[in-house]
């Protein structure tokens, strides 16, 4: 909880204290590392927990995956990904496959991430590691490797759950100019009755966590909240 909302001094002061550290709080640890884009701190707390006697388990491995693709350290992250198997005997899993694709999208590696996807064979079957590298062609504007990719997370959808990607790769073509492909994807999400999600972001104050979404009626509080936003633009007009 500290970590995430942003007091990651404190997080490290409540991790020293423990007295008997475990896999689970060393792996904590290397989460709220990764989300400040502390790679390199996430790689330390690594070694230093193999050096204690403790072994990483699979989720250890996602931990110090995604705080290496977060902080763009990718050939420490790969060389981490092939030890699994050999070093620790443990199977990497459709997380793990996500953490490497993402990781490579990141740095502007699409193509090499779309090779390892592909190379997976059935094990790469997954919406999400797709849909990892489906961000990464948005993110880099990898307009014509983005519609294979889209296209292949079309028939492995058999809910009619990818709006989130159609919107990515809508997103893509609008970053091009390529307006003819915004149309053509934005009529396929209306035919199949597709809509955007809303959004959420979150906030603790005084100890209590406050989510909110898009133009939300649902908090205890909105009637005070929209009235003091109310209050801000008038401030802002005078």
């Amino acid at each position: 909880m500290y970590s995430k909302s942003g007091a990651l001094k404190l997080a490290e002061n409540m991790f020293s204290k423990i007295p008997e550290k475990n896999s689970v709080t060393y792996t904590t640890m290397m989460l709220a590392y990764g989300q400040h884009g502390l790679g390199k701190k996430a790689l330390t707390l690594f070694r230093s927990m193999q050096v204690s006697g403790i072994q990483p388990d699979a989720i250890t491995f996602v931990a110090v995956l995604s705080a290496r693709g977060y902080a763009g350290l990718v050939d420490e992250g790969l060389h981490i990904f092939y030890s699994m198997e050999r070093e620790f005997n443990i199977q990497p899993s459709t997380e793990h496959y996500c953490c490497v694709a993402d990781m490579l999208g990141k740095v502007g590696r699409v193509y090499e991430a779309y090779e390892f996807v592909e190379q997976l064979g059935e094990m790469g079957n997954s919406l999400e590691i797709w849909g990892s590298l489906l961000a990464s062609c948005r993110l880099h504007q990898k307009s014509d490797l983005g519609e294979v990719v889209a296209k292949r997370l079309l028939q492995m959808d058999t809910e009619n759950s990818t709006t989130g990607y159609h919107v990515l790769l809508s997103n893509i073509y609008a970053g091009e100019g390529n307006w003819e492909r915004v149309d053509r994807v934005r009529k396929e999400m209306k035919e199949k009755d597709m809509r955007k999600a809303v959004g959420c972001s979150w906030i603790e104050v005084a100890g209590c966590v406050n989510y909110f979404t898009s133009k939300d009626q649902e908090h205890p509080q909105s009637d005070k909240l929209y009235e003091l936003l109310g209050l801000r633009k008038e401030m802002k007009r005078c």
